[in-house]
């Protein structure tokens, strides 16, 4: 069935492709990647996977389900390198297919929610990269921890003074990138693992030449586990934007 300019529902988003980074998450995966699926028919979606062996068993089953109309990849890492790395390496890996034009990065605990997806693909010419914020007017976040979202404020703030980025959001992973953004990373590796790399990405790019616009986004706390930030990442994020500045 063909849609507006002749374009069939699975060609509409074989253009797009999707990068989640991922540790212990098989089973926020399965509904991610179901939602994905139904809503972008022809995406690709590549999973970079941290967890041990228990979990890699869990996704290799994952993997082999049939999807609808979509492409998911599983890259095992095997051990945990953090997220700036696994962003770069899914990048990587959908840069060798030459028909993505768009990246978009998200969360593997649906903290994002995959229909938004359609913001950013609204305002793709906007920026090089379009980061989803959850501090904008339109915004929402929900049952997030008081504690958590104090720190984010926190750290926000600072990241705004250190950076100088016209930027709300520094640290929310929910982002599209374009293919010519996508190359200029993976040529220049970050030097962040943690959370801290999403502000280290939007500083390279920006330092490269690149344009940054925001969307407001929806942010819902994790379903299942636990967080993988505590108050020890937020301090390593910390000295982590001052190097940021001097790299």
């Amino acid at each position: 069935m063909k849609g507006k300019f002749g374009v069939t529902k699975q060609q509409a988003f074989s253009n797009i492709g999707v990068v989640i980074p991922a540790l212990n998450e098989s089973a926020s995966l399965k509904i991610l990647l179901g939602e994905i699926t139904r809503l972008y028919r022809g995406i690709t979606v590549v999973v970079v996977d941290d967890s041990g062996p228990i979990e890699q068993k869990k996704l290799e089953i994952l993997q082999k389900k049939k999807f609808s109309g979509a492409k998911i990849h599983v890259i095992f890492r095997g051990k945990k390198g953090g997220r700036g790395s696994a962003v770069l390496e899914g990048m990587k890996w959908l840069l060798g297919d030459r028909h993505i034009a768009y990246m978009i990065e998200m969360d593997a605990d649906l903290a994002h929610k995959p229909e938004e997806i359609r913001l950013f693909l609204e305002k793709k010419d906007r920026g090089d990269m379009i980061v989803g914020s959850r501090y904008l007017k339109q915004s929402h976040i929900i049952k997030w921890p008081l504690r958590r979202l104090i720190q984010s404020k926190l750290i926000n703030f600072f990241l705004r003074l250190w950076l100088g980025l016209n930027l709300s959001d520094y640290t929310n992973g929910f982002r599209l990138y374009s293919r010519l953004a996508a190359e200029a990373l993976v040529r220049a590796p970050l030097k962040e693992k943690g959370f801290i790399a999403l502000s280290e990405i939007a500083y390279t790019l920006k330092q490269k030449g690149f344009t940054v616009f925001e969307v407001p986004t929806t942010f819902t706390d994790r379903r299942f586990g636990q967080s993988n930030a505590d108050i020890k990442e937020l301090m390593r994020s910390l000295v982590g934007a001052i190097r940021i500045r001097f790299s």
